[in-house]
Order: C-alpha cells, then structure tokens, then sequence
C-alpha cells in the first residue's frame, strides 16, 4: 500500500471516529434536554392533579332564586374547579353559610372548617367541626355533614349530636332530617331526655 491510500484511510478513519463522537455528544443533549424539560414541570401538572379556574380571598356573596334571596356566604378562601363534568367551588378553610326565608330572616346557619360545594348535583359537603343551627336554636354537631338542596336534606355518616332545649341526642352512623330539623331520624342512635314532673 502506497503512502497516499495509507493516507486516505487514516482521513476516512478519523471521519468515522468524530461522527461517533458528534452523534454520542447529540444523544447526551438530547437526553440532558429532555430531563431538564421533566424537572421544570410542576408537580401539580406531573400527578395530574386539577389546577383551580378562579381564586379569591376574603370571598362574600348573596345567592338569589327568582329574584329571593336565599343563601349569604362567606370564606376565606374560594377555589372555582371549573370543569363542565364536575364544577365544583372549595372552601378550604372554611366558611358560614346562612338561610333565609322569604321575609329575610335567618332561618339556619352552618359552618364547617372545610367545605366544597358541587354545582352540577347542587349538593354541599361539610367537613371538621360542622355545625348547624336552626330557627329555634336546635345545634346539630358532626365532622361531617351533606346537604343536598334540590331535595333540602342534610345527611350524615359520622357521629351527629342534636340539642333541642334540654334534650340531646347522638347518632353513631346514620343521620338525615330537613334543614329545619323538624323531621329527622338517626339509625343508631341514643340520647337523654328530661321529663317534667307529672309527665
């Protein structure tokens, strides 16, 4: 082999050796880009967790019905989930919701440490110290609380205390009545009640 061909290889070896070395450097970007990318990425947008619409603090507001008033609500904090399959408002550090009737007075009020109101299914979920006052001062207690308004009941799945006057009432598992507590019923329930003289 003479010195020229010698040459030529030696020039066709060394293409070779720094292509290799250009594309292993590319694959190195790449793969430096590419986790780089995956690390920016918030952790909400990783777990695939929903993202809130709308917030507001320090959140007051009136709901109304033909013109009625029939709700006044405030919170802290509201978060707006505005997804049309589950719209639904979180009141993550709680809230008092009060009821009127048609003349404006209060006729119950309920407050919980955390709440969620579901738009679509108009149905509330109470949570952590709820409390729920009526018209005559009845006071139910529970950590949970439901309350659906198109059928106006509340239910409870958790331990719910009712006291009426000088009469108390607990449930251990299994609770429904109107808002008004006029009618309701616990499933297991006990209680202590103070009978008048003579009765």
């Amino acid at each position: 082999m003479n010195s020229k061909n010698l040459n030529d290889e030696r020039e066709k070896g060394s293409q070779t050796f720094g292509s290799i070395i250009i594309g292993l450097f590319v694959i190195l970007m790449i793969s430096a880009c590419q986790t780089k990318v995956s690390t920016d990425i918030p952790a909400e947008l990783l777990n695939d967790t929903k993202m809130q619409d709308m917030e507001a603090t320090n959140f007051e507001t009136f709901y109304s019905d033909s013109g009625v008033v029939k709700y006044h609500l405030q919170a802290p904090k509201l978060l707006v989930y505005d997804d049309p399959k589950n719209r639904y408002n979180d009141f993550p550090d709680g809230f008092i919701m009060q009821r009127y009737d048609l003349n404006r007075k209060i006729i119950s009020q309920m407050s919980g440490n955390h709440g969620k109101y579901f738009v679509n299914e108009k149905r509330w979920e109470a949570s952590g110290n709820v409390v729920l006052v009526n018209s005559e001062g009845d006071t139910l207690k529970s950590e949970e609380l439901k309350y659906n308004q198109a059928e106006d009941l509340i239910f409870s799945d958790q331990f719910v205390s009712i006291k009426k006057g000088d009469q108390i009432f607990f449930g251990n598992g299994g609770f429904k009545s109107d808002t008004q507590m006029t009618k309701w019923s616990f499933f297991k329930t006990t209680g202590h009640l103070y009978m008048k003289e003579g009765e």
